[in-house]
């Protein structure tokens, strides 16, 4: 269980009180990857969240008389005679949760920058009332701030059975400046398209969209055990909040690093043709990789709807981050027409695409939390070679970019409809048509072996469950 990563980036650019403020944070850190474990257990689709003897009927039931049963921050346990209760993240964590307050207060003593400071002493409060709006809108202040830090309970992805309860994650990095700054330009270009939106779907639109790019030095918790390359705060889940206030998402350097360098290039290699290897450079594709990470958090904010979650329930993931993978390159083409794009690299961005849905296809085995992706990747290949845009050759695939964004905008126009309007019952039978095993069947000879290296060359922390 690798629920805490130190990334190997040598010694940062950091003052003595800077040093000092990130040692605070780490033994933070280290803590929440600890309160992720309680949470977390894959053998179960609700996690360690719900009873494991608890029918999803028998939940629904006891929420109706106690909201708190479904609440984001609330574990469901029995009590001694058998009844669901919630108990509140902040009391069953609350000795551990006291001492990482006490260190993000420690750590905003040292820091000279007002806004992390601010945050870090507002975030210690949240943390011990399960309320986390104060320190969620501070945190969009720190844009600019040196050293990056998230902690708390975000993303839902390992309750699979409502898609509710947060799991607990952390992350230190520093700004890197000049990478900010090329790709918030990129993203402002993206961001200025307006986009249709299907007639009487409830849209929700964004105040704002920031970016930084940092390098990594931890990943603790739920993003340690995915090791995202990009993320967003506040999260999908406070819709109400991005609304109003906007939304901040972090690219993490090492990390894309490492799955461009062990899986996508590699993968690359093997699965094209000699006439597609020979065409692009290994640069031009690890910067057609950071442009895909720039469109699929960029789009996390064009594709809002606002009872799309209420609809799609614990499905919601399979189609959220599909239709943002499919919604950048969509609007690849809009950033053609503005120069801001040329079309070799828009046939990078799709090579890239590709690659990506095998690489979550082939991780599988040793992240089986990404089976959401997988799926999504599996619609996207399947439309491309039933499109005749991606095709077998002697010596590898070959790709025609023409057929394989039309392709894709096709796919788009169908995955929106179940985004944006879509019912449960319908969305659960249209990817059921897919199969992982059918569609990826004739990448697997090319896949084998990849990659021999499952995790970053980074250390890692002894973990104790509690």
């Amino acid at each position: 269980m690798k629920a805490f990563l130190r990334f190997s980036n040598g010694e940062p650019n950091l003052s003595a009180s800077e040093k000092k403020i990130v040692q605070k944070l780490s033994e933070a850190a280290t803590i929440i990857s600890t309160l992720y474990l309680v949470q977390r257990d894959p053998r179960y689709p609700g996690a360690n969240f719900y009873p494991h003897d608890a029918t999803r009927e028998e939940i629904e039931r006891a929420s109706k008389q106690n909201p708190s049963i479904l609440s984001p921050y609330t574990f469901v346990e029995r009590d001694k005679a058998g009844k669901l209760v919630a108990v509140p993240y902040s009391k069953r964590f609350k000795k551990e949760l006291v001492q990482i307050a006490k260190l993000l207060r420690e750590a905003a003593s040292l820091s000279k920058d007002k806004e992390f400071r601010a945050y870090l002493v507002t975030r210690a409060q949240d943390l011990l009332r399960d309320k986390f709006d104060k320190s969620n809108i501070l945190w969009l202040n720190t844009e600019q701030s040196k050293i990056g830090f998230v902690i708390g309970p975000f993303d839902r992805y390992i309750d699979k059975l409502f898609f509710r309860k947060r799991a607990y994650m952390a992350w230190i990095g520093i700004l890197d400046p000049l990478q900010t700054d090329e790709l918030s330009r990129f993203k402002d270009t993206i961001l200025l398209s307006e986009r249709n939106y299907l007639p009487g779907a409830k849209r929700a639109k964004i105040a704002k969209v920031k970016i930084r790019v940092e390098d990594t030095l931890v990943f603790s918790g739920l993003i340690a055990d995915f090791l995202f390359v990009g993320n967003n705060i506040p999260s999908s889940a406070d819709l109400y909040l991005i609304k109003k206030y906007g939304t901040l998402f972090t690219l993490f350097n090492q990390p894309t690093d490492w799955r461009f360098s062990n899986w996508l290039f590699p993968i690359f290699q093997r699965i094209f043709s000699r006439k597609i290897k020979g065409k692009f450079t290994e640069e031009e594709l690890k910067h057609a990789f950071l442009q895909t990470n720039v469109l699929h958090e960029a789009c996390h904010t064009l594709m809002r709807y606002e009872d799309a979650q209420a609809r799609l329930r614990e499905l919601t993931p399979y189609f959220d981050e599909l239709f943002t993978d499919l919604l950048g390159v969509k609007g690849c083409g809009t950033l053609i027409l503005k120069n801001a794009l040329t079309e070799r690299e828009l046939e990078a961005i799709l090579i890239m695409t590709i690659c990506h849905s095998l690489y979550f296809y082939t991780s599988i085995p040793v992240r089986p939390h990404l089976n959401p992706y997988a799926l999504g990747g599996a619609l996207i290949i399947d439309f491309l070679v039933k499109g005749k845009a991606l095709r077998k050759q002697v010596d590898g695939f070959s790709l025609d970019s023409y057929r394989a964004f039309m392709a894709l905008n096709q796919l788009t126009s169908i995955v929106e409809y179940y985004v944006a309007l879509g019912n449960h019952q319908e969305a659960e039978e249209f990817l059921k048509k897919f199969s992982l095993r059918k569609i990826f069947s004739p990448f697997d000879p090319y896949l084998k072996g990849i990659p021999k290296e499952t995790l970053p060359s980074l250390t890692r922390a002894k973990n104790n469950v509690r």
